[in-house]
């Protein structure tokens, strides 16, 4: 298993899943790919609270229920990370 470089928090999803592409992202969804996997689980499924139908158009409040969703389900699958 890769050494993981993110705790499963909630800012740290969102950060993961809504982040902007960079290098330092595509990092940790390489050390992370649990993390990931579950995050990609977790998006075939929500809906949006707002009714967004983008990504893009994704209010706070349906990131962080999105975070919390993968949170939960990380926890679950216990996935650990430090």
């Amino acid at each position: 298993m890769n050494h993981p470089v993110l705790k499963v928090t909630v800012n740290n999803i969102i950060s993961l899943w809504f982040g902007a592409h960079t290098p330092i992202r595509q990092y940790k969804i390489l050390m992370n790919p649990e993390l990931w996997t579950v995050c990609q689980r977790v998006h075939l499924h929500f809906t949006p609270p707002s009714g967004a139908g983008l990504i893009e158009q994704y209010r706070q409040s349906d990131r962080i229920a999105f975070a919390k969703i993968v949170v939960q389900e990380a926890n679950q699958e216990q996935v650990y990370f430090i």
